[in-house]
């Protein structure tokens, strides 16, 4: 396991910084300049035990007009100049505009790797800027941490491959540049273009997430002879140029032995030494899929249809010689650079920027398995589990409605602001800013391609993980962390907060509600994800914490997590008979009055037997779903399941179906968007005034989702070599999931 004690780590940068603050507060700081509008920063690195030199990066708050210059040099720590690295030091010089340099140190091929060791590069005397984190750690990884394994790498360059071609040729002309005039893509100083924001989103990443990577094995290990048919769904979005081009083409493919993909699959080994699958979802796979409400069906029977990976983008066969189109939500384009340059030919589509076009990928349902991993027929059709239905819950919502509403697009590819327009491309020069009203409908709107969801973790791991995950030479730490950043942005609209209090004899009752401002279900998509609620009372007189639920440790446990992944829940079949398989997740909770109980709001998965079960393809229903519907959500127009008669795609399952203080008015005109849950507090050892302090916290892979795989249990059957869940296993406690805060509110009750 690769483990390593990062508290001896912290400790040790800490006392080294410490020590060079003290020598530069002594020499007067940094010298030079007393600019304050220009920070310089430097980033902490890991080195594999294979490598010869380790490549460090200082950035800059921002681009300068003047030019910036640092000093550097490296210090020893635990790893010794000479024996492990080669001593380095100089003066970094950013020329006007630029905002990140890098110094590289030498290695000795022929250190002791038995170890992990540890040195400094320490940032000195800046000019022109001042330092806001003047050290690097960087950590050289002995062979057993070194030996989590590395994807391959891939080129960015790769040739057109069918009816597609790489991001790097769309970047050339939709950069943003500051430099253009009139300025294109530029709002407030940021490069908004679509090939700038879209690098470092998850949607650029969907192959290269280890998370996605694990729970694909996990899956193909539990049902090794569905491993063509599982690996070939989950690629169909995860993939989507690679696995469309294999299917137009048939190369590629291998055998399908459960005889549902006629021609074959396209398998994840290929994948992932592919380019053009590597390059997760890119720019022309998205802006050529059809409109999905268009077929031989209804519109409704079409968008159905077209779920869970069914998109249709024409082969070259379809477009029968001619060159493919490439969809946007502009009308009327102007010249012909993107014909001169590619084999596209642009086109207006309004199904571009509408919320159904997100539904083929992210409105999934998975078939269901029995315990035996034999398909569940229901009616003698396949059953359909709901696994992700954001589509249908923003359906059934006030943010449909066309006068008033919002599409996907609107929150998660926003304008920079209202009205915003801007010239889309560098090439020709000077040409009109769209949308222009003279060309362009009234609802076309430049969207920034930011991708922004409620993934800010796994982002982090792709950040840290660059060089496992076969990115280094692509994204950089200071891309994540803008990524990052929009994300957290985001997540801290999604809830409101509101808490009250009052006083009966010596019990403090506290309602707290949660409005959900989203919409969709909150929390939403992948069932991994779970909300709950942090809330500590202090009598102040005492300073004495004297209530507190929902509270997480370093690892982003709730205390109840060590039950909830105890081995008896976390079997795949639940054959203990004298064991209570509810105990494996709380339940729904109106009213709580112990400070044991918690109010989580999540999905929990039911098999067919109506045992807990954390197997995407075991799943047959929810056992539990109080996630928050969103405002305008009602009873009567639930999506009912395509398969399973009686079941519905986004209802309330659980204790809160009798909630009356959840989603109020669902009966009727339509859901508040809240829930009240009411804490009752002893406080008759105690005189106050009380504090009362409440979080909305926010997980988007909890514990029970990890450790309910498998794979890489060597001792019952598992992957002896390189295995995607044992490796993710190694990411997810090395970086603990530390859950997002969405909301947070305090009040004093005075008795």
């Amino acid at each position: 396991m690769r483990t390593i004690p990062l508290s001896v780590y912290s400790l040790f940068k800490w006392l080294s910084i410490l020590f060079l603050s003290l020598t530069l507060g002594a020499c007067g700081g940094g010298g030079g300049s007393d600019s304050t509008a220009v920070s310089v920063s430097i980033a902490d690195k890991e080195v594999l035990d294979s490598q010869t030199s380790v490549e460090v990066t200082v950035t800059l708050s921002q681009a300068s007009t003047q030019t910036i210059s640092v000093g550097y040099a490296t210090v020893d720590g635990t790893a010794l100049a000479g024996q492990d690295y080669t001593a380095t030091s100089g003066t970094l010089q950013f020329p006007e505009g630029t905002t990140s340099l890098i110094i590289e140190v030498p290695l000795i091929s022929t250190r002791d790797t038995s170890t992990t060791k540890t040195f400094t590069v320490n940032l000195s005397n800046p000019v022109n800027a001042t330092i806001s984190d003047l050290q690097a750690l960087v950590t050289l990884l002995d062979a057993l941490h070194s030996s989590m394994f590395n994807n391959p790498t891939y080129s960015s360059a790769w040739p057109i491959t069918g009816v597609f071609t790489n991001a790097l040729t769309c970047a050339s002309c939709h950069t943003g540049s500051a430099t253009a005039t009139p300025t294109v893509m530029i709002y407030n100083n940021t490069d908004v273009s679509p090939a700038t924001q879209w690098k470092h989103s998850v949607m650029a990443h969907s192959l290269n997430d280890p998370y996605f990577n694990a729970v694909v094995e996990e899956e193909v290990h539990i049902f090794p002879d569905k491993k063509v048919f599982i690996e070939d769904t989950c690629l169909r979005c995860h993939a989507p140029m690679a696995s469309t081009h294999a299917h137009q083409t048939l190369t590629g493919l291998v055998d399908d032995p459960t005889g549902l993909l006629p021609d074959g699959g396209y398998p994840f080994a290929t994948a992932i030494t592919e380019p053009h699958a590597r390059e997760g979802i890119s720019c022309t796979a998205c802006h050529q899929i059809q409109d999905p409400t268009t077929g031989s069906g209804t519109a409704e029977e079409n968008l159905l249809a077209s779920m869970s990976g069914h998109y249709s983008i024409k082969s070259a066969t379809d477009n029968a010689g001619a060159a493919p189109s490439i969809f946007g939500p502009f009308q009327i384009p102007v010249g012909s650079a993107m014909q001169n340059q590619t084999q596209y030919i642009p086109a207006y589509a309004a199904h571009i920027h509408e919320s159904a076009m997100c539904a083929t990928c992210h409105n999934l349902y998975t078939p269901t398995l029995d315990l035996n991993g034999d398909p569940h027929l229901v009616d003698g059709k396949l059953a359909q589990f709901p696994e992700q239905t954001p589509y249908w819950d923003w359906l059934n919502s006030q943010y449909s409605n066309p006068a008033t509403g919002k599409t996907c697009q609107a929150c998660h590819m926003a304008q920079p602001e209202p009205g915003y327009t801007t010239p889309i491309t560098t090439r020709p020069t000077g040409i009109a800013a769209r949308p222009d009203p003279a060309k362009d409908n009234t609802d076309s709107v430049f969207s920034v391609h930011e991708f922004v969801g409620g993934n800010s973790y796994l982002l982090g791991l792709l950040s840290k993980y660059m060089v496992e995950l076969g990115i280094d030479d692509k994204t950089t730490t200071a891309g994540f962390d803008q990524k990052i950043a929009q994300s957290r942005s985001m997540l801290a609209s999604a809830a409101n907060l509101e808490v009250a209090s009052s006083m009966s004899g010596s019990t403090l009752s506290i309602p707290v509600t949660i409005t959900n401002l989203t919409g969709h279900r909150l929390p939403t998509s992948f069932p991994s994800r779970r909300m709950w609620v942090h809330i500590t009372v202090t009598d102040t007189s005492s300073n004495t914490v004297i209530f507190e639920s929902g509270k997480v440790d370093a690892k982003g446990f709730l205390t109840k997590d060590e039950d909830f992944i105890n081995y008896k829940c976390m079997a795949i079949e639940k054959t203990y008979t004298d064991f209570d398989y509810s105990s494996c997740y709380e339940v729904h909770h109106d009213i709580i009055n112990d400070a044991s109980m918690t109010q989580i709001y999540e999905p929990v998965l039911g098999d067919l037997n109506g045992d807990i079960t954390h197997v995407l393809l075991h799943a047959d229903t929810y056992l539990k779903d109080n996630r928050i519907p969103p405002i305008g959500w009602t009873l009567a127009n639930r999506h009912p399941n395509p398969v399973t008669p009686g079941q519905y795609d986004d209802d309330v399952v659980g204790a809160a179906t009798s909630d009356a203080n959840f989603a109020t008015g669902k009966e009727a005109a339509g859901a508040d968007g809240k829930d009240t849950v009411t804490y009752n507090v002893d406080t008759s050892a105690y005189t106050g005034p009380f504090s009362i302090s409440v979080e909305l916290l926010y997980q988007s892979i909890r514990p029970s989702f990890v450790y309910g795989m498998h794979a890489d249990d060597v001792e019952h059957g598992g992957i002896e070599n390189d295995s995607y869940v044992r490796r993710f296993k190694y990411m997810y406690e090395e970086t603990p999931p530390t859950p997002e805060v969405l909301a947070s509110a305090t009040r004093t009750h005075t008795p």
